[in-house]
């Protein structure tokens, strides 16, 4: 038995001037225009079917014999179209749909009929994974060597003592052979 609350007689269904039934639902501070229905039962058949999408509660719903979101749904009855607009765009999203459902049995097909290919989409976006997260990693790096870089010229120029780990870091990178003197060379040029 439908729960039963205003003129109507169902949650959010409101009778129009015209005698058609509209149907809305809350959701936060939103009004959700669920459109109209030539009937108050399908206006609440809407409704319920935007309760259980919503997350609302059971109790929350007109009629108590429906128990999942899918049963719901198949209950629910499309809204009437009123103007050629409203007709034109559902025949658009209609279109939309088949598309949609058609392109998902193909996909299911191909799946079936080739798995060597999914296996070989899956190894590619796996290796592509791979080298976007090296080449983010790599990035970061350099960004934090640029960050590092302006600060330093922010900071000024420093000078090294004897005492730096700099000091030790800028000569333990040069060679030794240009360090060291050779047994002929000149120095006093």
């Amino acid at each position: 038995m439908p729960r039963r609350s205003n003129a109507t007689g169902y949650t959010g269904v409101r009778e129009r001037p015209s005698g058609a039934f509209y149907a809305e639902i809350r959701f936060g501070l939103e009004r959700i225009n669920l459109g109209t229905y030539e009937t108050a039962h399908e206006a609440a058949r809407a409704y319920d079917a935007a309760a259980w999408r919503l997350g609302h509660r059971r109790s929350q719903v007109n009629f108590q014999d429906v128990w999942t979101r899918e049963q719901a749904e198949d209950l629910a009855p499309p809204p009437r179209l009123v103007t050629t607009e409203d007709k034109r765009r559902h025949k658009a999203l209609q279109r939309q749909l088949y598309h949609a459902v058609e392109d998902e049995r193909l996909m299911e097909e191909w799946k079936r009929r080739f798995p060597e290919d999914i296996q070989a989409m899956r190894a590619f976006y796996v290796e592509r994974k791979g080298v976007r997260k090296a080449s983010h990693v790599a990035r970061r790096i350099d960004k934090a060597e640029c960050r590092a870089f302006i600060l330093a010229q922010e900071a000024g120029p420093q000078t090294i003592n004897d005492n730096d780990d700099m000091w030790m870091d800028l000569f333990s990178s040069t060679p030794v052979s240009d360090t060291t003197v050779s047994a002929g060379s000149d120095w006093s040029d």
